[in-house]
């Protein structure tokens, strides 16, 4: 599959192993910049993704993180967070301290800046990456939408001067 994740389910389902899932947690984080409303944000995370720890080791980590950026970008949007982050199973069972776990400051740093859906997880990190930079106004539309809407826009004109030069000849008819 050479396409990146769009939703957090599309990450779980291609995770073999817990490289895999940070290499593609990283990929949705990518197409997360192409997002540009609230409705498009939020299906990137409403479908429950698969349970992590019956594919690899470290499963019950990455069950978390998902869950955790779940929560954390529901609450950017200001949408409650879907169901399936609530789950038990979805806590890390140690607490997981992202970057330089084994220095003092750095673990200090990550208890004080996590966020707090991943706090509430048991994961520690100093910073978030979310990419997500919602517009003013509609939603950004791909080339293919475009086209469609213009085709349609097109289609209605033109079915719309057609009954008026059938009403037009119909009157000049009834006046001769």
């Amino acid at each position: 599959m050479s396409r990146r994740p769009i939703t957090l389910r599309d990450v779980a389902e291609r995770s073999a192993s817990l490289g895999d899932f940070g290499r593609h947690l990283r990929d949705w984080l990518h197409e997360l910049r192409r997002v540009s409303s609230r409705t498009q944000a939020m299906s990137a995370i409403t479908e429950e993704p698969g349970r992590l720890l019956e594919k690899f080791p470290e499963g019950q980590v990455a069950d978390a993180w998902l869950a955790a950026y779940a929560e954390h970008l529901a609450g950017k949007i200001g949408v409650p967070a879907p169901e399936w982050t609530l789950a038990p199973w979805r806590i890390a069972a140690e607490p997981i301290f992202d970057e330089g776990g084994d220095s003092a400051a750095l673990r200090t740093l990550a208890l004080a800046r996590a966020p707090l859906a991943f706090k509430r997880r048991n994961i520690f990190t100093p910073s978030v990456d979310l990419p997500l930079s919602l517009r003013a106004g509609r939603p950004a539309k791909s080339v293919e939408e475009k086209r469609r809407t213009n085709a349609e826009r097109q289609r209605r004109f033109r079915k719309a001067r057609l009954d008026e030069l059938a009403t037009l000849r119909r009157l000049v008819r009834g006046r001769l």
